[in-house]
């Protein structure tokens, strides 16, 4: 299909905006700049979206909160969802039956964005990997910024960038469910796990609606895959675009991988060596992946060895990825990101025991039997938060104490009583934050708060103990 309409013939059209949060008030900053006639509808009551409800006001944008009637605004030409309103909601087969299609927020900023899009999706490892290429593309000289699922909307991003010469877009299944001509030249898909199996139904939907990612690339553009994954496969076979793959094992061609303790990019001609993996800045083995899908998007990209070599070294990583919040003989990290089974799975793998581990949350639907070995082997105590918890006291709870403590306010004060020295507290919750906090960053916030507040208590005359900033 074509676009319903060029980013230059918005100005008069009617659009709903379904969703007030972060991207769909990006959405509406981007149409009201267009010159769009909007209206938007919120599920929640007015008194959770105060803040939202002004910005709409500024805008000169009406609301309609408590549920998507649409009666004040009968008859839009289209509409854009926010990533929290599924394919599947009834406001969304209500527009379509009046015949105004629904697009997610990165399909409509991609209508305006005249950057070279990479694109990256993945179950795990897609925020990391995101702002890892940005980095690397910066070192290179190159105005790169990432965006979308990131924390900065990609509609404000083309609004207020609009000259940047690389967006590097974090995309989820959710949003990449609405898209219609939405295309990166760069595609990456980091891994798939179950996850958000709770909206998709099955693992085959999931990667189906991360499939998508690949709908509108050409010949010449590139997506990059993991290697020895059957799953991947079976969803990528006879994809357009042309694929390279990176490995933990080998070093496929074109692709990237590891020769020994070596990694290497095969992109044009012979294999070529980047760096060592114990070069790296970030701990553990998935970062190694995290550090192929980076350098091999940025080499297809045309960045120069020297570069990717430079960028790879200098990466900081990102917050709420295994932060260090504190040391007081006790190590806390913060891996609020961890809101699946798999990557609460990978910083168990990361993290040396004993592990006083928090958990818990809204739960997804996916099972936990993934976590046995490294509970039995790591986890010396579980407490468990929120919606989740009995679920998580069920089918672990017999290898390791358990106990459901409700708030993570509570989860980090019984954890400052019982961890011992040597020990870790690992905040990996598993599962969404929807229960207790708007985002994994408010949760993940709270929990840098909390925890410095008591070391801080603990020995004031040891600022030295709390040390932060460094994640995976």
């Amino acid at each position: 299909m074509n676009r319903p309409v060029s980013s230059r013939r918005l100005s008069g059209k009617r659009v709903v905006v379904l969703g007030a949060g972060r991207s769909g008030l990006a959405a509406a900053r981007l149409l009201a700049a267009a010159g769009a006639d909007l209206f938007a509808s919120d599920l929640r009551p007015a008194e959770e979206l105060a803040g939202a409800l002004a910005e709409l006001d500024r805008l000169g944008v009406a609301c309609e909160t408590g549920g998507h009637s649409l009666r004040g605004f009968p008859a839009p030409d289209f509409a854009v969802a926010s990533p929290g309103v599924p394919a599947s909601a009834p406001v969304i087969r209500a527009l379509s039956e009046r015949g105004a299609p629904v697009f997610s927020e990165i399909e409509l900023a991609s209508w305006f964005c005249e950057a070279e899009i990479v694109a990256v999706t993945g179950s795990n490892a897609k925020t990391t990997v995101a702002r890892w290429i940005e980095h690397v593309l910066r070192e290179a000289g190159r105005d790169a910024v990432a965006c979308g699922n990131v924390g900065y909307p990609f509609s404000d991003m083309v609004r207020e960038r609009p000259r940047a010469q690389v967006a590097v877009v974090e995309i989820s299944s959710y949003q990449l469910e609405l898209i219609d001509s939405f295309r990166p030249h760069v595609s990456v898909l980091t891994n798939i796990s179950p996850d958000h199996l709770d909206r998709h139904g099955d693992l085959d939907s999931y990667a189906r609606a991360k499939a998508r990612i690949w709908l509108n690339q050409r010949e010449h553009d590139w997506a990059v895959l993991p290697a020895d994954d059957e799953l991947v496969a079976s969803i990528s076979a006879g994809i357009r675009p042309r694929t390279a793959q990176f490995s933990l094992d080998r070093c496929p061609a074109p692709g990237a991988g590891l020769s020994g303790d070596t990694i290497r990019l095969a992109v044009a001609g012979e294999a070529e060596h980047v760096t060592d993996a114990g070069a790296l800045p970030l701990p553990g083995r998935h970062n190694v992946a995290n550090a192929l899908c980076a350098a091999l998007a940025c080499r297809l990209l045309g960045v120069p060895l020297a570069d990717i070599r430079r960028g790879l070294a200098s990466f900081a990583g990102v917050p709420h990825r295994l932060e260090l919040v504190a040391d007081n003989g006790r190590v806390w990290l913060n891996d609020s990101k961890a809101t699946n089974v798999d990557s609460l799975r990978v910083a168990l793998a990361s993290v040396p025991g004993p592990i006083v581990l928090i958990a818990g949350g809204r739960d997804k639907g996916a099972p936990y039997d993934p976590l046995r070995a490294l509970v039995n082997e790591k986890v010396a105590r579980l407490l468990l938060i929120g919606e989740g918890a009995a679920r998580l006291r069920d089918e672990l709870g017999d290898l390791t104490p358990a106990e459901i403590v409700g708030t993570l306010d509570a989860a980090i004060e019984r954890a400052h009583a019982i961890a011992q020295p040597g020990d870790t507290v690992l905040l990996s919750p598993g599962c969404a934050s929807f229960d207790q906090f708007a985002d994994f960053e408010q949760r993940g916030d709270r929990y840098r708060e909390r925890v410095r507040a008591l070391v801080r208590d603990d020995d004031n005359n040891h600022p030295s103990h709390i040390r932060g900033g460094f994640s995976d």
